[in-house]
Formats: structure tokens, C-alpha cells, sequence
């Protein structure tokens, strides 16, 4: 087995020097901007430690942006005092699934499988899955399981479904049947996307994406993901191991040929959209900033940004 981030240590050695000069001015900024606005400043503790913790989020993101910066670097991670510190976790956006992709029968087959994984019977998962289709799809014919205007007008909703695509993960609430998936799965919005290239990518994807996109068993995929997190057994640290041939990955989770070929256009072994997600901490009290960016050669085109995970 390859380890990519083998030999990279000088590497790595380069970009945290690179890094720790913008660390020590984002810092003196942080605490500059704290004392000329201290005096004025009349709002609660709550609101002073929000802006503080946010500021160190922002450091985290400005560091990860970095393109010397790979996931596991130490520099994601640094502490300026007992009470202050942040935390960048840097990964995938592919480890979901493109909730707009479900127009597709492959994508509605692999989404069922993701909730039955969580507890749902498959009465409801289906009419789970087809309701999100139909909320995307440009006709007004019904799928099998799934509601169109006539269920909604029936709800006093007679604009819905948009019968366009997904703009926001909130908007998923509105269809039929995520009231129950939302019951089962409340972190449901980790598992699904608006921005990604159309494919989960195999080396983020959570050990119940990898099951229900492969056909794998459960056991076959968290195996495979406690393969991926390498010794250490934590996602996104130096130890990863990233699959890069397709026939290890059929071996480790115990899938034919002719099922890889079924499921090969809809995943990746390569990342497209970065997700980094920074954490702020002053105390007890943490912001989250999140940044969806394409990297392109030493460059990164930023397509989203949220706060607190969006």
C-alpha cells in the first residue's frame, strides 16, 4: 500500500515555516483589533468571545489556503494561549452526496440504501428519495413513491415543488417524507451537498456513504474507512492513507468487477472540491468557518463560504 504523504516531512517543515510569520500577524491583528474596540464595545461576553473565536477561525482558513498546506499539516492546529486556539480539518466535499443528482436512478437507489442505514424501513426511505426527485425535476409526473403539486396543494402548499434544483440543504425539509429522515439521522446536512463535481469521492466518505454508493457491507466499509484513517484511527491526520487503485479498493471492500462497473461513474478516488472547516475556540465558546474551494495547480477558486458549518 502507497502512504502519499510519505516522505514529505521536509516538505511539510517548509510550508509550516511559510505559515507561522501569517499566524504571528493574524494574532497581533486579532488581539489590535480587540483592544481599540474594547472601550466602545457595550455587547455581552457572548458577543465579544463570538467575534474573538471567529477571528481565529478566519486565521485557520488563511493558513489552509496555503498551497503548500496538505491535510494532517501541524500547522492546522495551533494554540496561543490555555484560552485560545483554532483547528482546521481539511477534506473532501465529494465525502457527500449531490443531493441534485437524484433525477438519477443510481443516485435514488444509493440514497434509499443511506437511509435504511439509518433505521428507516424502505417504504419510507423510498418515499423519502423520490419526493427529493420530484422536487428537482423539470415534469410534473409523479415517480413511484414520490409527491408532486398535487400532494403539496393538498398541505395548502400549492407552489411546491420548485421543480428546480436544490439551492439550500434547508430546503430539503420542505419535501415529503424528510420530516421522518431527519428524526432518524438529525446530522442528516453532513451527508449530502449542492457544490461538488457529481461524484463521492471513496477517500472522505463516510463509512455509511462508501456502503450504500458500493454495495459493500457494512462491515466491508468500515473496514475500509478504519483502513483509510490509518493508525492513529482520525480522519484528516498525516497517517491517512489514500487509495489510489481501483483494484485495492475492490479488494478491501469485497466488491466484483462487474459491481465496481455498475457503480464506477458515480465515485472518485481523487478530490474535487476541498472542504476546510476551521474551528475558533476563546474558552468554552467555538465559531466554525467553512470554506468549499477548487484547487487548480497553486491556486484555489473559492465557491462557497458558511459559518458554523453552513
Amino acid at each position: 500500500m502507497k502512504m502519499v504523504y510519505a516522505g514529505r516531512a521536509g516538505e511539510r517543515g517548509m510550508a509550516l515555516l511559510l505559515v507561522l510569520a501569517s499566524v504571528i500577524i493574524l494574532a497581533l491583528i486579532v488581539g489590535g483589533l480587540w483592544e481599540a474596540s474594547e472601550p466602545g464595545w457595550e455587547e455581552s461576553s457572548l458577543r465579544r468571545a463570538e467575534y474573538q473565536a471567529g477571528m481565529l477561525a478566519e486565521s485557520g482558513l488563511v493558513v489552509a489556503m496555503h498551497p503548500e498546506i496538505e491535510p494532517g499539516d501541524a500547522a492546522l492546529r495551533f494554540r496561543f494561549d490555555e484560552n485560545r486556539d483554532y483547528e482546521v480539518l481539511i477534506t473532501s466535499e465529494g465525502a457527500r452526496i449531490p443531493v441534485n443528482s437524484l433525477t438519477e436512478a443510481p443516485w435514488r437507489d444509493a440514497t434509499t440504501e443511506l437511509f435504511v442505514s439509518w433505521g428507516m424501513d424502505a417504504a419510507s426511505a423510498s418515499r423519502a428519495v423520490d419526493s427529493l426527485a420530484d422536487w428537482i425535476d423539470e415534469d410534473g409526473e409523479v415517480l413511484s413513491n414520490g409527491a408532486e403539486n398535487a400532494f403539496y396543494a393538498g398541505l395548502q402548499h400549492p407552489e411546491y415543488p420548485l421543480n428546480e434544483p436544490f439551492t439550500s440543504l434547508e430546503q430539503m425539509l420542505f419535501v415529503a417524507g424528510m420530516d421522518v429522515v431527519a428524526r432518524k439521522q438529525p446530522l442528516w446536512r453532513d451527508y449530502f451537498t449542492i457544490f461538488s463535481d457529481g461524484l463521492v469521492d471513496l477517500n472522505a466518505a463516510s463509512w455509511e456513504v462508501v456502503s450504500a454508493i458500493t454495495g459493500a457491507t457494512y462491515d466491508s466499509a468500515l473496514n475500509f474507512v478504519s483502513v483509510r484513517n490509518g493508525d492513529d484511527g482520525i480522519a484528516g491526520t498525516i497517517d491517512d492513507y489514500v487509495f489510489d487503485d481501483v483494484g485495492e479498493v475492490q479488494a478491501v471492500l469485497g466488491i466484483s468487477d462487474s459491481e465496481w462497473g455498475e457503480i464506477s461513474s458515480l465515485v472518485s478516488l481523487v478530490p474535487g472540491i476541498r472542504r476546510i472547516e476551521s474551528t475558533g475556540r476563546i474558552g468554552e465558546f467555538r465559531e466554525t468557518r467553512v470554506i468549499l474551494a477548487r484547487e487548480s495547480g497553486n491556486e484555489f477558486t473559492v465557491l462557497a463560504r458558511f459559518r458554523n458549518g453552513g
